[in-house]
């Protein structure tokens, strides 16, 4: 599970329904939501999770020029190293990044990902919890089921949101993240069909 737009409201709920699953995820937050949050990511760190790099203002393709771009990676880059030393960790290797919105045919922002070195890190699925408003939780769970579900033998990868650029709540997130980790427990008793 990957999570983009965070830390948001939701972020410490959902961290708390990772820590009771024993699960951990990837975290693509956004500089403008990390600035305010850097003690909720010292906790994701801590607790195992990666953050990644989703740039600073989440703008639309098109709309940042590259010396931009750059700047809004390596300003959000900056704080997810403040993260890394507030938590007490080593600094990453390597930050993981996802642009806004995916990647476009012909995007202009791979230049800047090219010449910065960086690879794109993609979804398999990409869920519609960051929709106004948002879908309901068990819509989600039985989405979010469908898909793993689909790709039995091969790798998923959802794409989730904690947050939004407007450091909105994410409820049914955190419900349907819970559900579908309650469902695959070992005896558990949610299905599809719940």
């Amino acid at each position: 599970m990957t999570f983009d737009d965070g830390p948001g409201p939701s972020t410490p709920e959902l961290l708390d329904v990772l820590a009771a699953a024993r699960c951990r995820a990837m975290f693509f937050v956004l500089g403008s939501n990390l600035a305010d949050r850097l003690d909720v990511a010292a906790r994701m760190l801590r607790a195992g999770h990666t953050l990644g790099n989703h740039t600073y203002s989440h703008a639309r393709p098109g709309t940042l020029t590259q010396a931009a771009l750059t700047d809004e990676i390596e300003r959000t880059d900056g704080l997810i190293r403040q993260a890394h030393f507030l938590a007490g960790l080593p600094l990453p290797n390597a930050i993981p990044l996802r642009l806004p919105y995916g990647v476009e045919p012909d995007d202009q922002r791979l230049v800047v990902l090219e010449r910065l070195g960086r690879p794109h890190t993609g979804w398999t699925a990409l869920s519609e919890d960051w929709r106004r408003p948002q879908p309901a939780a068990r819509e989600l769970f039985q989405t979010m089921l469908c898909h793993i579900d689909s790709r039995r033998h091969l790798e998923s990868v959802l794409c989730l949101h904690d947050s939004s650029r407007h450091g909105e709540a994410r409820p049914a997130t955190v419900e349907a993240v819970r559900l579908l980790l309650a469902s695959r427990r070992p005896g558990a008793t949610e299905t599809a069909s719940a």
